[in-house]
Order: C-alpha cells, then structure tokens, then sequence
C-alpha cells in the first residue's frame, strides 16, 4: 500500500494489513515475482516396462513417493540498508534491487546490484520516481518498473535495464500501486493493485511499456497477491480485498484472459511471495492476519491444492524475490519493520509427503 511519504514529525508505523491512505502523502511498492519453469511439478519416476505381468510388479506406494521440498538459509551478505516492498529483477548471475520503502518510513530512489557469488552489493542507479510496492517484469528485453507509490500513486513505466539510466518510458492507463506484474515469452502482464481509492480489476498486456491492452479482469480484485506464470495461465495467490486477506487463488488463462477463483489457499495470506524451482511452485511468507509467517507451500496447479514444504530462516513479508540459477533469493522485506538481510533457498527432492 502505498504510505505517508516522511516530511515533518515521523508517524508511528501500521501493519501493512491495516495501512491507511492519506490524502497528502503515500507511498507504494511490491516486489517482483520473476517468472520462474513452466515445466509441471514433478512426480517419482515411472517403473520401466517388465516382461512380467502388471500385476505382479507392484505400484509405488505414496507414502514413499519423492516430492520436492524447499530448503532455505540467511545469504552470507546483507544489504546497504534495510528494506522493503523493492522490485527485484533477476541480472545475469545476480540481482537488480529497485526502490523500496526505508527504515525511516520513505521512499527510495536506490537501484542496487549485487552479485551473490561475490558477496557484493554495489549502487548501480537511481530511479526517475521513487516508488514502493511497484511492480516489475521483464518485457522485449527490458526490466520495467510499473506504477507504484511515492508521494502519490504513480502510473509511470520506468526502464531500468543495466547499462543505461533509468528513464520513464511510458504510462499506465490509470496510476496503480500494490500490484503485480509477469512476463512470458511474449509480453508482460500487470495485474490487481489499487488506484488510490479503489481496487483495478483489469488485467493489463504490453509488448514495450508504452501501449497496453486489457485482456481480461479479476474475479476478485486484489492488493499484495503473490503472483506466478507457468503452462499458459497466471495465477494469484490470496491478497487484500476491501482491506480483507483473502484465501482466493485466481488464474488467467492467457489464451482467452478469463479469469477465475480456481481454488483456495489453507488461510488468508498476504504480503507473500511466490516463484518456480525445479518445475516446482513455491508461496513463501506473507502476513496472516497481523503476524508475518516462515511457512513455504508447495502448489500443485493439476489439483489446486497446497502441501507443506518448509520454512524460511525468519518470519517475513514483503520482499522482493527472483530466481537466478536454480536459486530464490528473497530480499529485505518486514519483520515487522524493514530488514536488511536476504534469504535464498533452493528445492530439494527427497523425503516423503
């Protein structure tokens, strides 16, 4: 949600499930959740064909079945500063860290780099808009940084590819904050979020930032959904709806834009994040109810169920996550108040359900 930008006396920070607006000043953001394998989950390895009858080869059982847990562990570096709500975009071998909301409650115009098998974190920029709980995806090539909250809710697109400065690029029909945004092989895609008064339902394509196409909308408009894209369709997991968590999962099928309420997550959920490892989808953290949580789920997209898969080293919501080389690094985030370390962890096959 976008927040009270600070100028004058510093307000006592809210929860982010009860921030309110203010007519003056706010400010927004929401970390990227990169698009992770479209592979399907997957599942213990078929028997090979016997001479003997089927009968007489027994089934596996399920009890002994491999499924794919996700293990998880503090990164041996830290940021700069503590923060949350960035956008994070995967960069080569390493992380773009975009904006954010400080420790000191304000919006930040930092564009990070950091190089996870080097341990480094090095200023590579600044945004044009500072802005938290935007969106980001990469689309035609470019990292692209949608809406988001500043001083007021912005429409901007700004282009913060490495190698050149950031620059605005385009605008959003109407401004939107606590989105989220994905991309597939051809197009980005902006989804859910909030205009400064009410929640936006239409979902948003774009081929360059700069002309948009509404192929469809939600079924239930959602702030601060964690959001993943695999085999043709989006998905959201829970969010905020009129200031409610939600338990709705909703998909976009991407060759129709019809959205639906396919299924339902254990508990409402928000602030979470969400990515692929190993064909695998994984939801991570959040906040349920006032309480940010370490639990990691495992989604099974066939049967729209979850399963336990882990923990995170510490409770969080709010980071930012990409995935880079088998890796999910999540980033700053809340506890309750901004942190400056990050997380990573990686799926593991073994063990039973």
């Amino acid at each position: 949600m976008w927040r009270a930008a600070s100028i004058g006396p510093k307000k006592p920070r809210s929860h982010p499930a009860s921030r309110l607006l203010s007519s003056a000043f706010a400010v927004s953001a929401v970390g990227l959740l990169a698009l992770g394998c479209s592979s399907q989950t997957p599942t213990a390895p078929t028997r090979s064909p016997s001479a003997r009858p089927a009968a007489s080869v027994p089934a596996p059982s399920p009890a002994h079945q491999q499924v794919v847990t996700f293990t998880s562990s503090m990164a041996p570096f830290k940021l700069p500063a503590a923060v949350s709500r960035p956008t994070v975009f995967a960069a080569g071998n390493g992380l773009l860290i975009v904006g954010g909301l400080t420790a000191a409650d304000t919006t930040t115009r930092a564009i990070w780099s950091l190089d996870p098998s080097l341990r480094t974190v090095n200023p590579a920029g600044q945004l044009l808009v500072p802005v938290h709980d935007a969106a980001g995806a990469v689309v035609d090539g470019h990292d692209l940084v949608f809406g988001g909250g500043s001083t007021a809710v912005t429409s901007a697109v700004q282009d913060v590819t490495p190698g050149a400065s950031s620059r605005v690029v385009g605008h959003l029909p109407q401004p939107r904050a606590d989105l989220v945004a994905i991309s597939d092989s051809n197009a980005g895609y902006v989804l859910g979020g909030f205009d400064g008064s009410q929640g936006s339902t239409n979902i948003l394509r774009t081929q360059d930032g700069r002309t948009f196409t509404v192929i469809g909308a939600l079924p239930v408009p959602v702030r601060y959904p964690a959001v993943v894209a695999g085999d043709g369709s989006i998905w959201l997991f829970g969010g905020e709806h009129d200031g409610k968590q939600v338990t709705d999962v909703q998909r976009i099928d991407l060759t129709t834009g019809h959205g639906s309420v396919a299924g339902h997550l254990p508990t409402p959920l928000a602030h979470a994040g969400a990515f692929t490892l190993e064909g695998t989808i994984f939801v991570a953290g959040g906040s349920i109810g006032a309480t940010a949580t370490n639990e990691v789920m495992r989604f099974d997209p066939a049967k729209v169920s979850f399963s336990a898969a882990g923990h995170l080293p510490a409770a969080r919501s709010d980071f930012g996550v990409a995935v880079v080389a088998g890796t999910a690094f999540l980033v700053g985030g809340e506890s309750p108040k901004p942190v400056d370390t990050v997380m990573q962890g990686r799926a593991q096959t073994g063990g039973t359900p």
